[in-house]
């Protein structure tokens, strides 16, 4: 998958411990992303920093700015009722030791699984599951529509049969097209591997719902393949 560069935003006001100049102090979250590496064995690790807060601030406030137009990029579809988003935000540095930020939302943006300018895209493979996501989706809706045509009914124990079998039936559909979404996400780690999202170890028979395009698998899979070294 090819990463634009135009993802790295460049921090100007760089000191010598990384913090920055706008880097307040405050409280740091006592929370790590943590994972093991297959070649020392030795669990490596990365947890928010005073810059990467305030970086986050700075983006938060970047954002409601960006709310109020709908010139360019606009996030003003996240003030319509019901909708959120997740974001994220990481410090990195390049080759040169130069320190910038790769920001992240978690899923679509408006909809679309086209990531704007100067965001992290979607470290899936959506082309492989998108016709199959379409069919099953038209299937899924076809046989829920059918049980509630069937609940309609006067209720009678070969109704009620029938009734759980196309629920069978279209929960096997969901778990397939599952299968396949997940099967679209490999990552690549730093020794130039490339691993399906299966292999991760999240303690359940499957990855959960969503979890690669949650914001940090999306913002460390873009450091790896830009080849920038995340600092928090």
């Amino acid at each position: 998958m090819h990463y634009a560069t135009d993802l790295f935003h460049p921090l100007n006001d760089e000191t010598a411990d990384g913090r920055g100049g706008d880097a307040e102090e405050c409280a740091i979250p006592p929370v790590r992303y943590v994972g093991r590496c297959p070649e020392s064995g030795k669990d490596l690790s990365i947890g928010p920093t005073a810059r990467v807060i305030a970086e986050a601030r700075s983006l938060r406030t970047y954002l409601d700015e960006r709310s109020q137009t709908e010139d360019g990029f606009t996030s003003a579809h996240l003030r319509e009722p019901a909708a959120g988003k997740m974001f994220g935000v990481m410090v990195v540095a390049n080759a040169g030791g130069h320190l910038g930020t790769l920001r992240a939302f978690s899923g679509e943006w408006d909809e679309s699984w086209v990531a704007p300018a100067g965001w992290v895209p979607s470290p899936g493979r959506l082309q492989d599951y998108a016709e199959a996501r379409r069919e099953t989706e038209d299937r899924v809706a076809e046989l829920t529509r059918q049980i509630h045509e069937l609940k309609a009914r006067p209720t009678s124990k070969p109704i009620r049969r029938q009734i759980e079998e196309i629920k069978i039936d279209r929960g096997r559909l969901s778990r397939d097209l599952t299968d396949k979404i997940h099967a679209a996400y490999r990552f690549e780690n730093a020794l130039g591997e490339t691993l399906p999202m299966t292999d991760v170890q999240t303690g359940s028979p499957r990855p959960p719902t969503g979890m690669g395009d949650c914001c940090a698998p999306k913002l460390l899979q873009a450091a790896t393949r830009l080849g920038l070294a995340p600092k928090g």
